[in-house]
């Protein structure tokens, strides 16, 4: 189907004899794309409704009524008219338009700008209202918010994709006041794509997604539900550095007793490509259990005891290159995403139920994890994501 459509442009300007700012020209012709649309929608439910019309006597369907509908997009506040029709036959009425056009129902703001609201909002919900007038007219802050839950709960429901590993980290957040009190277990995995639970535990969530990959993470207990893990090795070094210091090792000697442990792994870690990897994993292997026996004779057992637990998941990276899979010795990234978290997320002033912090993250994780796939999310809702032609002449 293709319609024609002119519409009439009358414009009138005041000249006073002297040179016209080309800004201000601008700032007069902003909002005119807004009656533009208007009229185009007008000219659409015309159209419409006359090739409903078959003549006299003929006619299935009869005007009803006119009514008024406001709507706010990317171009402005725009208000026109719909007609309604009643159908001879079944007494029912409807307007055609709304056949043809799809609105976001019968709201003011449409998908165009709730998506933008909704970007703008990932950075801080205050400033979006703010960037969003600079465009068009804005909605309140609730109605914003509403519309992150709303498209954060879409997110929700696409499937979890990854390759030979994932990457997993947790964090708090600050409880709602409203919703309870105390702090929300945020925790993350993320392979092609990421997933979200707020107070759920990794085993819970790795069922729920029926996740068979490697993990890399750090060394919280929680990840043991994976059959194989990496520990980052930059945790590794730290955990000899904490538990050191639980047993009142002094600054220095805690330094040195770190860079044998960093020099036997970062060795390790530079070897990866060398044809003789297999005795190299054994022989840091055997370097790290004596290092294990070593602090278990000088009464540091918890540094011992860390080793002896965790041999195999602080080599994995070593192991599973062997096998022709290359899983990373680091959690970088994933430390990255949840820094991005933490921007947006966990100052002073913040807190979250439940459901909020769930939707929100899901689209804030969706932008940096995935950010072809919320681009093309975005893009759908602006308006840019559909084949449909428009031409016009001035």
């Amino acid at each position: 189907m293709q319609l024609q459509i002119e519409i009439p442009l009358q414009l009138t300007i005041d000249i006073q004899n002297k040179k016209i700012p080309i800004q201000e020209l601008t700032s007069a012709l902003k909002g005119i794309e807004a009656a533009i649309l208007g009229r185009v929608l007008e000219e659409i439910d015309s159209v419409l409704i006359s090739s409903m019309q078959k003549g006299y006597g003929k006619n299935d369907y009869h005007k009803h009524s006119k009514e008024e509908r406001t709507i706010v997009t990317q171009l402005g506040k725009t208000t026109f008219s719909v007609t309604r029709v009643k159908e001879k036959s079944s007494g029912r009425t409807f307007c055609p338009l709304y056949n043809l056009i799809e609105f976001d129902e019968r709201r003011l703001y449409q998908p165009d700008i709730a998506a933008i609201a909704v970007d703008y909002a990932l950075s801080m919900l205050k400033e979006s209202r703010q960037r969003l007038e600079r465009i068009t007219e804005s909605p309140s802050h609730l109605t914003i918010w509403r519309r992150v839950q709303e498209l954060g709960m879409e997110g929700e429901k696409e499937s979890f994709e990854y390759e030979s590993f994932v990457s997993a980290d947790g964090t708090k957040l600050h409880v709602n006041p409203n919703s309870g009190s105390g702090k929300l277990d945020v925790k993350v995995i993320a392979g092609r794509s990421v997933i979200v639970g707020v107070n759920e535990g990794y085993r819970e969530m790795k069922e729920n997604h029926d996740i068979k990959a490697a993990v890399v993470g750090d060394a919280d207990k929680d990840l043991s539900c994976f059959e194989e893990r990496q520990i980052d090795l930059i945790h590794v070094w730290r955990e000899v550095n904490y538990k050191l210091w639980q047993h009142g090792v002094d600054l220095e000697t805690r330094k040195r007793y770190v860079n044998e442990v960093k020099g036997i792994l970062l060795r390790l870690k530079n070897s990866l490509d060398k044809s003789d990897l297999k005795s190299r994993i054994k022989k840091a292997e055997k370097a790290l259990s004596e290092f294990a026996e070593e602090m278990e004779s000088k009464g540091y057992w918890r540094v011992s005891r860390f080793f002896k637990r965790h041999m195999k998941n602080i080599l994995l990276f070593a192991y599973k290159r062997l096998e022709g899979i290359a899983i990373p010795w680091h959690n970088n990234w994933m430390e990255r995403l949840m820094g991005e978290i933490a921007k947006r997320m966990k100052n002073k002033w913040m807190s979250w139920s439940v459901r909020g912090a769930r939707n929100l993250l899901n689209l804030l994780l969706r932008r940096y994890a995935e950010r072809e796939r919320y681009e093309s999310f975005i893009r759908e809702l602006v308006g840019k994501g559909y084949m449909v032609e428009v031409k016009f002449q001035v």
